[in-house]
C-alpha cells in the first residue's frame, strides 16, 4: 500500500482512537519518517480542527546534533508548523550510546505530554523499523509477546503512542517524499555498522531471499498475537 495523504487517513480512522479537536505532539528528528509523519499529520489536523505540536529533540550525543535541531525546527516554521527544540542534559548522555539517547529523548516527550496534558504521542517507527525489531528480539531469545514486537497504538503512563507509519516500508516513505519534494536530513550513524540494527538494516537489505522469509515469519507472528492472547487468558 503506497504511503498517500489518503491511505494515511485511512490508517488513522480505522485504527486511532481520538477526542473532539484532538491535541497530538508529533517527534521530530529532521530524517525522512518523522518529516513524513509531521507532514501527514498537519493536514489530518487542520481536517479535524485539532492542534499539532512538533517536538524536536537535542541528544547531543553527536557535536551536530544541535545544528540538525535548528535546520528541523526551520523546515517545520517554512511549513507552519508549531514547534519546540527539548534539550536533553549533559549528565544524562553516557558514552554516546544510541540507546541512551532513545531514552532520554521518549523521556522528554512524553514528560512534556503529560506536563502539558496532551494524550497522543505519534513516533515515526516504519515497517522496516519493526522487522529489523523482529529480528533484535529473536536473536536475544524473546517469547511470542516480545516478537510481536512495536505496536501500532500503546499507552504508556497514561499516554497513548501512535505509530502510523508502521504500516509502510522505508521504500514508500521515501518514494512519498521524493513526489512532495520534501528534503531531510541524514544521520550518519544510520550507516555505522557497530551497531547491531544497522548490520541487521544492510543484511537484510543485500539478501532480498532471507528479507522474504524473515518478513513471512514475522507477519505469521503478527496475525497471529490475538489468537495467542485468547488462548492464554482462557487457559
Amino acid at each position: 500500500m503506497p504511503l498517500t495523504f489518503s491511505n494515511f487517513n485511512k490508517t488513522l480512522k480505522n485504527d486511532f482512537f481520538y477526542e473532539n479537536n484532538p491535541k497530538v505532539v508529533v517527534s521530530v528528528s529532521g530524517g525522512p519518517d518523522s518529516l513524513a509523519l509531521t507532514i501527514l499529520l498537519h493536514q489530518w489536523v487542520k481536517k479535524k480542527k485539532g492542534k499539532l505540536m512538533a517536538l524536536i529533540v537535542d541528544h547531543r550525543i553527536r557535536a551536530e546534533s544541535f545544528s540538525e535541531s535548528v535546520q528541523a525546527k526551520k523546515f517545520l516554521i517554512n511549513k507552519n508548523i508549531k514547534s519546540k527544540i527539548l534539550f536533553v542534559s549533559k549528565e544524562k548522555v553516557k558514552g554516546g550510546k544510541l540507546n541512551q539517547a532513545r531514552f532520554n529523548r521518549f523521556e522528554k516527550l512524553l514528560n512534556y505530554c503529560k506536563k502539558n496534558k496532551i494524550f497522543h504521542l505519534f513516533l515515526g517507527h516504519h515497517f522496516d523499523d519493526n522487522l529489523e525489531t523482529f529480528i533484535l528480539r529473536k536473536i536475544a531469545g524473546s517469547n511470542f509477546e516480545g516478537l510481536n514486537s512495536i505496536r501500532f497504538t500503546t499507552i504508556f503512563e497514561n499516554v497513548q503512542v501512535v505509530r502510523p507509519l508502521l504500516f509502510y516500508t522505508k521504500k514508500e516513505i521515501l518514494s512519498f517524499n521524493k513526489k512532495i519534494d520534501l528534503q531531510f536530513i541524514n544521520d550518519p550513524s544510520n550507516q555505522n555498522i557497530k551497531y547491531s540494527r544497522v548490520a541487521i538494516r544492510k543484511y537484510l537489505n543485500s539478501n532480498s531471499n532471507v528479507r522474504k522469509e524473515i518478513n513471512k515469519e514475522f507477519r505469521l507472528i503478527k496475525n497471529n498475537y490475538l489468537l495467542y492472547k485468547k488462548m492464554i487468558y482462557q487457559t
